[in-house]
Formats: structure tokens, sequence, C-alpha cells
């Protein structure tokens, strides 16, 4: 995987095949350990991606400020198919 967007795709591709219990767990892995660098935003879009194709709602976590969409870097539970944060 050469690029970003290679990785991305790969990544998708991959979690597709994870229930939706796992890719929480991959996100809230990924938020709570800050030493991933450039791969942690990556790696969290397609866990993200994944969790919306399930049918997850997350708009909890997703805001717009100025016209570009704000992903909150918070761990997560699912509730009533929503991912909601964990304070």
């Amino acid at each position: 995987m050469s690029t970003t967007s290679q990785l991305s795709t790969h990544l998708l591709e991959q979690f597709n095949h994870y229930s939706i219990s796992e890719l929480i767990t991959f996100n809230n892995d990924i938020v709570e350990n800050k030493g991933w660098g450039p791969s942690r935003s990556t790696f969290r879009h397609a866990v993200l991606k994944a969790l919306a194709k399930k049918g997850i709602d997350l708009s909890p976590i997703i805001s717009k400020e100025d016209g570009f969409s704000v992903i909150q870097i918070v761990k997560v539970r699912l509730e009533d198919n929503i991912l909601v944060p964990i304070n």
C-alpha cells in the first residue's frame, strides 16, 4: 500500500468482515492510543465508514462547522443502533 487512499480502500474492504462490536473496539483503541502517527486518521476513517455501511448512526459524533464535517475523537458505545460518545 503506497498511498493513504489505497490503504483506506484496503482497510475498508477488510473492516467489512468485522462485527460492529469489533469495529467499536478498534475505534476506542485508536482513540485511546495516541502514538499511531499519520496512519491513525486513515484507520479511524475506515472504521467509521465501515460502521456507517452497517447502518450505524454516527451523527452524535459528527457535526458541520463552517461547511466542514467535524468528527469528535472520542471513545464510543452502541445504543439503539446509534454511536454514542463515552464521557
